[in-house]
Parts: structure tokens; C-alpha cells; sequence
């Protein structure tokens, strides 16, 4: 019963984080609510109740539920500030277990558990972001929930009437409201980071709430303005040559410039360049073709800046010349990215980039870059080596989203809010020069957008290879490091990104944080002297017997059950600070849904040493579990049961430590001390410098 009530929330974790989530919901009433029940998102509104600022409009989707807590968590956002028009809020569906978890109905049956063998298990949220006018003008994300002040809702429906035209339907209504709080900063829209409504439905949300009105409302032509295209490069001709054979063959867009900057190809590289350069120029009339050459150390920034110096764009695309431009829909990437540079409120404009294809893909393309979302383990590409198939949470994939930044392997921005932002720091020689400067912007109120329309093949790092030696690996941390000292206000904050997604791995596959309850570095604890001591007395004596007398050391162990007991460590990784360690713990021959432990972290010193404790959290570990398959048949104990849950996650911030070189070890809950071991053998240590 322990192991299956464990096994159900490991396999489940939506519904025990929803369960934790829910107990924490309190609100107080200090609005009027009105509700508004709506099937479309091109619904007419239709309110005829108060038309007062005390009052507000609860739009609520037929064909779900509301959450008890809703109304208070809605009013209570109203009440706390003035300036509020509107709130919306998370959502999820309901579904049997077949269909949520690929888990039989009938599986965990016996643990009594309320939904068992009903189809109204929970899952598939939707976790949504922050105030997005560019998601909005894609898709209505705002979704099945969303509450707005009662004379705002009125005032529209009045402004309608006035010029003899139907009433707004929800969209209009919703998009007004969006556009009010951007240009005019007439009030705040606000999300509330909570699952108040349940679909009974599960079909896409994305599917549902899009509509071909919206892409006509804001579809638009681009202006034509002259775009200056700039691309750093060196020693990299026959990539290079790729690039800009691609570009002028497949962009329709009918104004641009290309800038290409050089910090010091050999000789044989830079004539290549240059006869490239010469004989494109003779194949397309007109084509204006920049090549400006000075040696320097490689800096990225520095040359995208000295691309920018002499360009004469209204609008600067930064492009890598690793870049290949895509046959498709006419060469039109490049329009549909100056449909958002062109907007007053947005600052960089970002495209969809793929992988090259090779073999694995089978004609289908995996994603680089879908925008970038800062974590907690730092910037990151979205949904990065994804096969880009089908709708991937709700649209991430096809439509376009406000990200707080975007790569400038394709950065297209407008030269004026270029130079507003002081451009590239020279700072980032070489990583995450485009997210500060995005962030820069972004702290200066544009909004960076992802348009998943344009979509090129980026092969990825050509000109200066992959960061994966230990000195680029930590170039690359001192740039992270750097990257949040200037903003520190951005560290694992991302508006953009729900802060009940994962945090610590790449956001490829979206989960709550319940299913990593390691994600969050936990503190070490002290144990006492006397906890201390008592246990290295024991294992201080089992040591002195194996060594000295092996039968005695062989009979103390299977008394104690020592020899019981296996670890292994898969892994151990550090970022910023930040330890995280892998692996499984198995106590063979009983059964491991019982009892509790802890790890251990043991200075390595010949007096008292340093001991730090932390709690040790189950894992569902099915592949630990078919190792000891065959020790179900031993008579002696029973066999190993339930080793699937013998999983070790733990995370740990290294600042809170003395300096020293631990062991690590695992504490029974029965006073026993193990050592553990790599997969090879070898001795665990952690260093504090």
C-alpha cells in the first residue's frame, strides 16, 4: 500500500503539487463579481449588470469548471490594486488516467484514492505568460478565464454603439483592453499563477482559442524600409559563401543591404570572400554587398557594432554566417519579422531556427532555437532539440511570442532602439551578448518577440566551434556570471516563462516543479555532536573488523546488514554554486518503500570532521528497479520489493559549506554509514574551495 500510494505520485506529481497548490488559495471578497459564461473567443459580449469600477465581469468558458477559490483569488487582485482592468488566470484538463498518464485506470485501485476509476483525474496545464500584446495578436492565450473591470467593459460596448456597429466580441474586447495598457499605460493587466479552471475537454487550448480573425486583425504589410543585413566572420569562406547564396536566393524582402565583417581572415580566406562578394554582385542587379575587413581579437559584439556603425538600414538584422536560408513560402521570413520590428513597443524580433537535417530526423526538422527563456539554470533555447511536430504547448513552436530575449544568430531590431540600448557590450565577447542586450531592453519596456513564421537552419557554432572544453565551459559561466551582475533584478526571473515550470533542466519537456522537488537547493543541516560521533564509532568499528579480521568483519556486516546495502552515484553536476547529485540507494532483500535516509557530506579530516546533512527525497528509478529483479526469489528476507522508489535527487547550494573535500555517504535510518560510489567504483568527493 506505502509503495503504491508513493508510486502514484511519482507517476502522477500534477495532481499532488495541484492538491499542495490548492490548500494555499485564500481570498477575500472586495468586488462585485459578475459571471460571464462564453463558448468562442468571437462570442458578442453581452453584460447588462453594473457598470461601476466596484463591480467586475467573470468570462468563464461553457463546457468547464470553475475553481471553488476563483471569485476570491479574481476580487481579491481587483481590491489589492486600482489600476487593474483585467486578469485571466492558468488552466487544466480533466481526463481519465489512460488518457492524462498512459496509466490503466484500474492501477492504483487499491489505494482508495477519490478519482480511482473515474475520468476526472487532472493534468495537461497550462502554465501562461505574463502580459504579451505579440502572443495575444497571434493567438487568444488569454484562454477560459479572464475577469475585467465592469466599466471598461461597458465604455467599449458604448463606443461600439456610438458608431451604429455590433457589439465587441471577446476578442475585441480583450485586444482593447491589451492595447490601452500598452500604448497608454491605462491600466495593468495582471495573471494570476494558479490553476482556476478545468476543461472537460482535452483537446488543444491552442486549437480552441485560435481564430483566423485575429492573424487578419494584425497582418500587415511591411513598410519596405532598407534593412541592413550584418554578418561577423572569419576564416569561414565556404560557410560563408552558403549563407549569402541562400540569402539573396531565397529572401523576397525587396530592401536590403549586406554587411559582412571580417576580424582578420588569412589571405586565402579573405580572397575567397572576396570573389564571392564580386560575383554575386554580377548575378543580381543592384545588390549592395559591404566587406570590411580589420584584424582584431574575435569579439562578437564589437564587430556587430561595427557592422551597425556603417550601415545605412533604417532596421539592422544580425545574422551569423552560419546561417542558411530556407526554400520556403516564397522567401517571406524576412517580411513577417519586420511586421513586429516595426512596432513601437517591440525591441528585438527573433526567428525559428533548426538543426540541420541529418538522417535521425527522417525529413522531420528539430528545433535550436525557439526564442530563449531565462532559468534557473540561465538562459536557455526553448524547446532545443525538439522535433518540430504537431502543436508543442500551446503553440511555442507555431506562433508568436513575447520572449524575454532571442538569439542574434537572426536578430532583426530597429536601429533607433539599437543605439537607445547603447548596442552589443563589448563585455560579451562571445556568449550571451544577445540576451543582455535583450534584457536591456526589455528593461527599458519593448517587448522582444519570437516569430515562429521565419524559420532558418542555423549549424550551430561552425565559426568558433561548440563550448565544451573545461576552459570554454568556464568562459562560458564567467559570462553567465557577469550577464547577472548587470541584471541582477533578471537571475532565474523570466516574465515569460511560469514559475511553475521546471527550472534546473532545459524546458524540452514542460513539468511542474512537483516532479523535481530537487530543483529547489535545499539547506544542509547540522547533526548533533552526539548523532555525530555515535555513528562514526559504529562505523569506525565495522571498519577496524573488516580490515583486521575478514570473518568477524563478514559476520558484523550481515548482522548489522551492511552488506545489504548498495549505492551508486550516476552523477554529479555543479552550476553556478549550485550541486546536484543522481543516483539510487537500494536496501537488498527488503523492501525500499519503507523506512528513510539521508546523505551524508563528510570533511575528509583526521580529527572531528565536518558533517552536513540533507534529507533524501524518493525517485521513481524503474531502470535500478530491473536490476535486482532476481533477488525477488530469496527466502531469507523476502527478496528486494519496491526498488523502483530507491532514487537519490538532491540539490545543493556549495556557498553554505566550509571549505574542505567531502565523502559522500548515506545515513540509514537505522544509524548505518555507506560510503558511496560511482558506476565504476570509484569514491564519491565533492570540493569546497
Amino acid at each position: 500500500m506505502q509503495y503504491l500510494q508513493e508510486l502514484f505520485a511519482q507517476k502522477t506529481p500534477y495532481l499532488q503539487w495541484l492538491e499542495q497548490q490548492e490548500t494555499e488559495l485564500d481570498g477575500q471578497y472586495g468586488k462585485r463579481i459578475f459571471r460571464i459564461p462564453f463558448s468562442s473567443c468571437t462570442d458578442s459580449v453581452a453584460y447588462a449588470g453594473e457598470h461601476s469600477a466596484e463591480s467586475v465581469c467573470l468570462f468563464v468558458k461553457e463546457g468547464g469548471t470553475l475553481s471553488a477559490y476563483a471569485e476570491q483569488m479574481v476580487s481579491e487582485v481587483f481590491s489589492r490594486k486600482d489600476d487593474v482592468v483585467l486578469v485571466y488566470a492558468d488552466e487544466d484538463y480533466r481526463g481519465s488516467l489512460e488518457t492524462l498518464y498512459g496509466i490503466a485506470d484500474d492501477t492504483f485501485a487499491s489505494i482508495g484514492h477519490p478519482c480511482t476509476g473515474a475520468a476526472d483525474y487532472r493534468g495537461a496545464p497550462w502554465f501562461k505568460p505574463e502580459f504579451s500584446p505579440d502572443t495575444l495578436a497571434s493567438f487568444f492565450y488569454v484562454g477560459s478565464i479572464f475577469a475585467v473591470r465592469a466599466d471598461v467593459v461597458w465604455e467599449l460596448i458604448g463606443a461600439y454603439r456610438d458608431k451604429d456597429r455590433e457589439p465587441p466580441d471577446i476578442y475585441e474586447l480583450v485586444y482593447h483592453v491589451f492595447m490601452d495598457a500598452l500604448r497608454d499605460k491605462r491600466g495593468s493587466v495582471v495573471h494570476i499563477p494558479k490553476v482556476l479552471y478545468t476543461n472537460d475537454k482535452l483537446d488543444s487550448a491552442y486549437q480552441t482559442w485560435h481564430s483566423d480573425k485575429i492573424r487578419t486583425w494584425n497582418a500587415s504589410a511591411p513598410s519596405g524600409d532598407l534593412v541592413s543585413v550584418i554578418i561577423p566572420s572569419k576564416d569561414n569562406a565556404r560557410v560563408l559563401e552558403k549563407c549569402l547564396v541562400s540569402l539573396i536566393k531565397y529572401t523576397c524582402y525587396p530592401s536590403y543591404e549586406v554587411i559582412v565583417v571580417d576580424n582578420g581572415s588569412i589571405p586565402e580566406q579573405k580572397m575567397w570572400i572576396t570573389d564571392v562578394i564580386e560575383s554575386l554582385k554580377k548575378e543580381k542587379d543592384g545588390l549592395v554587398i559591404q566587406y570590411f575587413y580589420q584584424e582584431m581579437e574575435f569579439n562578437f559584439s564589437a564587430m556587430c557594432n561595427m557592422g551597425a556603425h556603417i550601415a545605412n538600414g533604417r532596421y539592422l538584422l544580425f545574422l551569423n554566417d552560419d546561417i542558411e536560408v530556407m526554400d520556403r513560402e516564397g522567401g517571406k521570413w524576412l517580411g513577417y519579422m519586420m511586421q513586429y520590428a516595426e512596432k513601437s513597443h517591440v525591441g528585438a524580433v527573433g526567428a525559428k531556427l533548426y538543426y540541420p537535417p541529418d538522417e535521425k530526423n527522417s525529413g522531420c526538422y528539430r528545433i535550436q532555437h525557439a526564442g530563449i527563456t531565462n532559468m534557473g539554470i540561465g538562459p536557455a533555447h526553448k524547446l532545443g532539440g525538439m522535433a518540430d511536430e504537431g502543436c508543442l504547448y500551446h503553440g511555442h513552436n507555431t506562433e508568436t511570442y513575447d520572449m524575454l530575449a532571442v538569439t542574434a544568430a537572426c536578430m532583426l531590431i530597429r536601429r533607433s532602439v539599437f543605439e537607445e540600448a547603447g548596442g552589443f557590450d563589448p563585455a560579451f565577447p562571445v556568449a550571451y551578448n544577445d540576451v543582455a542586450l535583450c534584457f536591456s531592453l526589455y528593461q527599458k519596456g519593448y517587448f522582444n518577440v519570437q516569430v515562429n513564421d521565419a524559420v532558418l537552419i542555423h549549424h550551430e557554432s561552425l565559426s568558433r566551434g561548440q563550448d565544451t572544453s573545461p576552459e570554454k565551459a568556464r568562459r562560458l559561466n564567467n559570462e553567465k556570471r557577469r550577464l547577472y551582475e548587470r541584471y541582477p533584478a533578471l537571475r532565474a526571473k523570466d516574465p515569460f516563462y511560469s514559475p511553475n515550470l521546471v527550472q534546473w533542466k532545459k524546458d524540452a519537456a514542460y513539468y511542474t516543479e512537483y516532479q523535481y522537488a530537487c530543483d529547489k537547493a535545499v539547506q544542509p543541516q547540522c547533526p548533533s555532536d552526539a548523532d555525530r560521533d555515535a555513528v562514526f564509532q559504529k562505523y569506525g568499528l565495522r571498519s577496524r573488523l573488516n580490515q583486521k579480521w575478514r570473518m568477524a568483519g563478514k559476520l558484523y556486516d550481515r548482522l548489522t546488514g551492511y552488506h545489504l546495502l548498495m549505492a551508486r552515484i550516476d552523477s554529479i553536476e555543479e552550476e553556478e554554486g549550485i550541486v546536484t547529485i543522481n543516483g539510487w540507494f537500494v536496501r537488498r532483500n527488503q523492501d525500499n518503500a519503507r523506512g528513510t535516509a539521508k546523505i551524508w557530506l563528510i570533511n575528509d579530516r583526521e580529527d572531528l570532521p565536518v558533517v552536513y546533512a540533507f534529507d533524501m527525497l524518493p525517485k521513481l528509478r524503474e531502470d535500478v528497479a530491473a536490476l535486482f529483479a532476481g533477488d525477488g526469489n530469496s527466502v531469507l528476507r523476502g527478496g528486494t520489493k519496491n526498488a523502483a522508489l530507491s532514487g537519490i535527487q538532491l540539490r545543493f547550494n556549495k556557498d553554505g559549506l566550509q571549505p574542505g573535500n567531502y565523502r559522500v555517504g548515506i545515513l540509514t535510518d537505522k544509524k548505518q554509514l555507506l560510503y558511496t560510489a560511482h558506476s565504476d567504483g570509484c569514491p564519491v568527493y565533492i570540493k569546497v574551495v
